[in-house]
């Protein structure tokens, strides 16, 4: 698998996008661009690159989600190369529906569908096992501190991804990054800890909640309490 970060328009809001291709660029390798873009910027770059021959440049675009900064130039690729055209929600122009845990191929290997419905109820998480490539859309991977409202449908999906073990994130607006199992636990360790109420949240946001905990959920060992505590007030 070869992973090509396509170069973005600085003028507007606008995304990362990836190409993905197979390493000899054979006939059998499904040429997929994740995330096109706002618009056709990446046209021109993905027209210079060699992408095999006999064989279209692009085969299928694939959207974490739906925002416009990452779907907005889905028709132009798609009126150019004739490629489908996948997501996780129906609409507008899109060829084919996916679901969580299907496995897709995108270059010469298996990109795995993982629901993730924090950022968007549409988003998803792609992940390559062969490689250890994750493209992580807009889904809030890094959580540098223990403070902050998530669910515990987020923990376990942080937890899910922790086991993954990925070797390197392609997130949606940031760089890439390859220290990915190290931030992933502490992610969840942040998350965890949010959810047991060991943060003190800002003013004005004591006490407003009453959650239990759900089973199949890991919290820290010394949590005895089902319920989610305010710090400043000790209020349950």
């Amino acid at each position: 698998m070869k992973i090509v970060p396509l170069g973005r328009n600085s003028a507007i809001y606008t995304c990362n996008s990836y190409l993905i291709l197979g390493d000899w660029n054979r006939l059998a390798d499904v040429n997929t661009l994740i995330d096109p873009g706002t618009d056709d910027y990446v046209l021109d770059e993905i027209d210079r690159l060699s992408t095999g021959c006999g064989k279209r440049a692009v085969e299928q675009v694939i959207l974490t989600h739906e925002h416009f900064d990452h779907g907005g130039g889905a028709m132009a690729i798609k009126r150019r190369y004739g490629c489908r055209l996948l997501a996780f929600k129906a609409g507008n122009g899109i060829d084919g529906v996916l679901r969580h845990g299907e496995k897709i191929t995108a270059g010469d290997r298996q990109l795995e569908v993982i629901h993730a419905p924090f950022h968007s109820h549409d988003s998803i998480c792609l992940y390559c096992h062969e490689e250890g490539a994750l493209f992580s859309g807009d889904t809030p991977l890094r959580i540098p501190q223990a403070a902050g409202s998530y669910s515990y449908e987020f923990a376990e999906l942080l937890q899910r991804l922790a086991r993954l073990r990925p070797g390197t994130v392609y997130p949606g607006h940031d760089p890439p990054w390859s220290d990915a199992p190290g931030v992933l636990r502490q992610s969840l360790a942040n998350v965890r800890a949010s959810l047991a109420g060991e943060y003190i949240p800002p003013p004005g946001r004591h006490h407003p909640w009453e959650e239990t905990k759900p089973a199949g959920i890991f919290l820290p060992a010394d949590t005895t309490q089902t319920k989610r505590r305010c710090a400043p007030c000790s209020r349950t």
